[in-house]
């Protein structure tokens, strides 16, 4: 499952955030915020952001 940290990235990865624009609001570094996407990507089994955040709606873990 994934954690509360990378489901709050994952929501804002849905909202169309960069990596950049997600480290800003989270107060966190790049670097950090791309450990997360590639645990959620490894987690999904997704290949892309794109593809995570459709099994993420798929799998009722995003509010639309």
């Amino acid at each position: 499952p994934l954690t509360p940290r990378e489901l709050e990235i994952l929501g804002m990865m849905a909202e169309g955030m960069g990596n950049r624009a997600i480290a800003r609001t989270l107060g966190i570094s790049i670097h950090t915020v791309k450990f997360h996407i590639a645990a959620i990507l490894d987690k999904l089994r997704a290949r892309s952001r794109t593809e995570a955040v459709a099994i993420g709606m798929r799998r009722g873990l995003l509010m639309v």
